[in-house]
């Protein structure tokens, strides 16, 4: 079990070097230009006329506004993913697109991305 453990811990911090590795090595780029790669790297189609950033930073908007006040962060992190999923993403994009959100523009909620 612990090895399991392990092994899933392991697992996630590779993935999250994977999808966030990139920002930490370029620190020349502006945060919205790091959240724009990462958009890309998930494969998310935006339009020449879509504002990336914007995007981004109403999802913190949301978690903030549902974070506030309540002491169970769960239905509030799945709402948002909920939400991104009924725009057309698939759940691997939504929830990449919400962890990139929070590294680049609302760090103060990593701690509920959790898994």
């Amino acid at each position: 079990m612990i090895r399991h453990c392990r092994t899933t811990a392991i697992a996630m911090v590779v993935a999250g070097l994977t999808v966030f590795g990139g920002a930490a090595t370029a620190q020349a780029q502006s945060k919205d230009e790091q959240f724009i790669d990462q958009v890309n790297a998930l494969g998310i189609p935006v339009g020449p006329n879509d504002d990336v950033p914007l995007m981004g930073q109403q999802i913190c908007e949301m978690l903030t506004g549902g974070l506030t006040g309540n002491p169970n962060p769960v239905p509030v992190v799945r709402g948002v993913v909920s939400r991104l999923q009924s725009s057309g993403m698939d759940k691997h994009q939504a929830v990449g697109l919400m962890r990139a959100s929070v590294y680049i523009y609302c760090p103060q909620h990593a701690r509920f991305m959790g898994r």
